[in-house]
């Protein structure tokens, strides 16, 4: 089964580990999704955020960001002491003023007028996410695919909280492949 790598996997169940996911193998021959800023409008766009334009700038600003919401993900799993800059700039970026909705009347009849949608509006969102995430009650279930290749991290909402794997077509099924040569 042939996998692109630069694809975004959407797997994780959160906004913030879908980001972070957006550099695959860590461990290994890292991969990074984010190569270019229409990389990044791509990904917003895909993660329901809506489209944006990116700059150059914009792309290293979200790559900071990603790795220090990656950082303090590994920190909740035990994995890592936390760092006061990574705390300091994911609270920066949670901090940012968003565009808010207004209605409007037209003919007589209410509608939604939509600001337009930035990269600050978007990494606010990812950061506020993260909080959410690394501070409730889905942070005790946060793991890390069980695969020795893959770094993605995922919530586990499985009934009885034992994934293992980010995906089960693509890991699991390597695994479960490798089991099967193995026994053979």
């Amino acid at each position: 089964m042939a996998v692109d790598l630069l694809a975004f996997p959407f797997v994780g169940g959160r906004t913030t580990l879908n980001f972070v996911a957006t550099l695959g193998k860590r461990r290994t021959a890292k991969v990074e999704r984010l190569g270019t800023p229409e990389d990044l409008a791509r990904w917003a766009g895909l993660a329901g955020l809506g489209t944006i334009s990116a700059s150059a700038a914009d792309l290293e600003t979200a790559r900071a960001l990603r790795e220090a919401l990656y950082a303090l993900t590994m920190s909740a799993l035990g994995q890592a002491d936390p760092r006061p800059a990574d705390v300091e700039l994911v609270n920066s970026w949670a901090a940012q003023e968003t565009a808010k909705p207004a209605l409007s009347i037209r003919s007589g009849t209410l509608h939604r007028a939509d600001p337009e949608v930035t990269v600050s509006a978007v990494l606010a969102a990812v950061a506020r996410d993260g909080i959410e995430l690394l501070t409730g009650p889905e942070a005790a279930s946060i793991r890390e695919c069980e695969d020795s290749t893959c770094t993605l991290l995922f919530v586990d909402t499985s009934r009885g909280r034992r994934r293992r794997w980010c995906s089960m077509n693509v890991c699991g099924a390597r695994a479960k492949m490798r089991t099967l040569r193995t026994a053979t």
